[in-house]
């Protein structure tokens, strides 16, 4: 039965990827320059970026030296961004059984504005995102499992994921929450050790070496920028958090998410969703700025809980006269379809092109040239 599911998400990823396909934006110039760095064409890194964002630009790397760097982090990315949808289909279906609203999250997921925006482009939002939720599928197995010592393991190995954005932080604090509301604090400790131990180890070296680690990272690519963009230390417009955090759920994850929070009855549950959405959201608030790269950070929580909403919209339009001569499967698609088209012709608007493989769009050109002495 989930095989058809995922046949269909796999192939609904694959399709949105190959629309906006490895573009390069002005920040992608930081991430050239990382791979370049790690491919020793760069004698020196961004620093900042080396200490909190390493991953991405290093498993781009070895690919880099066949293909076109924006083609190269447009096949990982694309990767990731299937591994993303698939993982936000088995986490959801781990927490509500549901096999209709574990496709639900997933494809609102794999087709929202901020995916068709970075999850393919030379960015690391796919990055973060797949490991975000990989590190939440592996410990809601490993609360599961009595072999702790294979899962210690695991929790390392995933551990390195949070090495691809400091964006990744906040499930650790999730994880955390989780284990109160499963009655497992003392197992879960050392499983949250061994999961930061390459962060805490990375952070050490980095700090010795180039001076940098993530709260020097925090001043600079969010304190400073919100300075120089905006004029103030902090941007906290109530408006433009709200827009943000809305456009990137465009156009019915954001009714989803509202209808799902709300129609949340079983206790358990509610108090699962807690536990991803105060992270998410209070990680979200505490950057100094915010736009839809920044509302991805929330995903992991967001996305399933949408799933139970808009199970609940298919389920009460089918009620409804005219609307219930439809089958249920027949509406259910129609909806897919239209969330997918709106999405696509949002993004398509604000680009104004669409960048398949072989015509990639080079929003900054001057991004190719990142690292290059």
């Amino acid at each position: 039965m989930d095989r058809k599911y995922i046949l269909t998400l796999g192939a609904v990823t694959v399709f949105c990827s190959v629309l906006f396909f490895g573009i390069v934006y002005s920040d992608s110039k930081i991430y050239i320059h990382l791979t370049r760095y790690f491919l020793g064409i760069s004698s020196y890194p961004p620093t900042g970026w080396l200490s909190a964002r390493p991953l991405i630009p290093l498993i781009a790397s070895p690919l880099a030296t066949v293909l076109w760097i924006p083609i190269a982090y447009g096949v990982v990315n694309m990767i990731l961004w299937i591994g993303s949808t698939f993982l936000t289909y088995f986490i959801t279906l781990e927490i509500t059984r549901s096999r209709n609203i574990a496709f639900n999250a997933s494809i609102l997921l794999c087709v929202s504005p901020p995916a068709l925006l970075y999850f393919g482009s030379v960015m690391l939002e796919a990055g973060s995102t797949f490991f975000t939720l990989l590190i939440l599928w592996l410990y809601l197995k490993f609360i599961k499992s009595s072999n702790t010592t294979h899962h210690y393991v695991l929790s390392i190995l995933s551990g390195i994921g949070l090495l691809a954005k400091e964006s990744t932080l906040p499930v650790v604090i999730s994880v955390l929450l989780l284990s109160l509301v499963n009655k497992n604090l003392r197992k879960t400790i050392p499983y949250v050790i061994f999961l930061v131990l390459p962060v805490i180890c990375w952070q050490i070296f980095t700090t010795f070496w180039i001076g940098q680690n993530y709260w020097t990272h925090y001043l600079r690519a969010g304190l400073q920028y919100s300075q120089e963009r905006y004029g103030v230390l902090f941007y906290a417009d109530l408006v433009d958090i709200s827009k943000a955090i809305a456009l990137s759920h465009f156009p019915f994850a954001i009714l989803a998410l509202i209808i799902g929070f709300f129609n949340l009855n079983d206790r358990r549950q509610n108090l699962i969703f807690y536990s991803l959405l105060i992270p998410a959201f209070i990680s979200y608030l505490l950057w100094p700025f915010r736009d839809l790269r920044i509302g991805v950070v929330t995903f992991y929580a967001t996305m399933p809980l949408a799933g139970i909403g808009l199970e609940e919209i298919i389920k009460a339009l089918h009620n409804k006269p005219f609307l219930n001569m439809l089958s249920i499967n027949i509406l259910r698609i129609t909806i897919y379809v239209l969330n997918l088209t709106l999405s696509i012709l949002y993004v398509y608007y604000h680009l104004g092109r669409f960048s398949p493989p072989w015509d990639i769009y080079i929003f900054a050109e001057s991004s190719l040239q990142a690292g290059i002495s």
